[in-house]
């Protein structure tokens, strides 16, 4: 074992003649903190004596040259032990680089110090390449990661490219829509499309969670959905019952994963008599909102998509008046809709901030629920997606 000595003094202390003697300790000599610091000194030996340290600082610790010498032990993984009257055990300010033992310290104490050193000086190396790896690694993570954000920006900006830039203005009717992803992908789409001179069909859809799978599933519902099939010569409006048959009976052909199904309400609107026919599957009641702002669920049937390909989907109609409302909802909005639900009864009660907002146009309504979203507990993380779109029918005097 070669053991490096610091000491200004060509005497050597007692204790440490002893040790070398009795351990047959290879000695390399340093008589300044200076020549102690050499890292070809250092890098030669298993441990460091010093033997007649300077006078220490206020608070315990070493000052100066030791300091620097204290330094250097920590960079090339040593440890030492400083001999000194009157301290002992780790003393703060030193990186517990040092060891600090009394100066009538017994050979036998004193080798165990050293020899603990040398023990754990392998130990250290190992701990070093592990941290040195661990760093490689969590390098190659980072630019992972980066890549894996970059990537999710851009199909962030792919999916709300997907979705309808402007919406129709079309006689009395106007559409409005609010989109609120939980992450950079959403499970949540919706879509507003003129079928032809008298018909708009609209869609909400919700995959299962959020995130990339929700989000290429949504898109695969968005192309799945048909309104209009064309003939040769003609062409036919789908009504919103076999349109979710048709989009159920493909989703169940994929045969998705465990736990991948879809809810949605489709509809579509007649801008000539202003008749809304609606179906859904698993979403949400639509709500119907007269002009004096009174509020009710338009309840129908239908299961969830993409489970049972035989599920059925019945339609409902119903006369949208001047100044009505239909609003759709991903259940992401829930909580900011519906206050409560007397399952016995089946009566729902809606948010006052609801019953507030509704009372507004679709536009300034929306704007109003996105803000009263942000303010609400969570708003920064939300646990789900959360979209809502509605049409409107001005007022007879607009």
């Amino acid at each position: 074992m070669r053991v490096l000595v610091v000491s200004e003094s060509r005497e050597l202390l007692p204790v440490v003649r002893e040790l070398i003697a009795s351990r047959g300790l290879e000695v390399v000599r340093a008589c300044t903190s200076r020549q102690a610091r050499d890292p070809t000194v250092l890098s030669g030996v298993d441990a460091v004596l010093v033997c007649d340290p300077p006078a220490t600082g206020s608070d315990g610790g070493a000052s100066g040259d030791i300091q620097l010498l204290a330094d250097a032990l920590i960079s090339n993984r040593l440890m030492g032990v400083v001999l000194s009257p009157g301290i002992s055990g780790v003393v703060p300010g030193d990186h517990d680089a040092f060891i600090w033992a009394s100066a009538d310290v017994s050979a036998d104490e004193l080798w165990g110090r050293v020899a603990t050193i040398r023990e754990y000086r392998p130990q250290l190396r190992r701990m070093e390449e592990q941290v040195s790896t661990m760093q490689r690694l969590g390098k190659k993570l980072n630019q992972h990661f980066v890549e894996i954000d970059r990537e999710l920006r851009l199909a962030s900006r792919l999916q709300r490219d997907f979705l309808p830039r402007d919406l129709p203005e079309i006689g009395d009717v106007r559409f409005a829509a609010l989109y609120r992803p939980a992450s950079w992908v959403s499970g949540d789409v919706y879509d507003v499309r003129r079928l032809d001179e008298s018909h708009v069909g609209f869609l909400l859809a919700d995959a299962v969670g959020h995130g990339v799978a929700a989000g290429l599933l949504t898109m695969f519902i968005r192309q799945a959905i048909v309104g209009k099939r064309v003939y040769d010569n003609d062409y036919v409006i789908i009504p919103p019952s076999d349109a979710l048959i048709a989009l159920n009976k493909e989703l169940a052909a994929q045969e998705l994963p465990h736990c991948q199904f879809v809810t949605a309400c489709y509809a579509t609107i007649n801008l000539e008599t202003h008749e809304l026919t609606f179906a859904r599957g698993g979403h949400p009641h639509p709500i119907h909102v007269s002009a004096d702002g009174a509020c009710s669920e338009v309840r129908t049937v239908g299961g969830l998509l993409g489970v049972f390909p035989d599920e059925a989907f019945p339609s409902l109609t119903i006369l949208l008046e001047p100044g009505d409302k239909f609003v759709i909802y991903s259940d992401g909005m829930e909580n900011a809709v519906i206050s409560r639900r007397e399952r016995d009864r089946g009566q729902v009660h809606f948010t006052a901030e609801f019953l507030e907002f509704v009372r507004d146009p679709a536009e300034p309504c929306l704007n109003a629920l996105s803000a009263h979203l942000d303010r609400l507990e969570g708003s920064l993380q939300p646990a789900d997606d959360q979209t809502c779109l509605v049409v409107e029918r001005l007022p007879a005097t607009a």
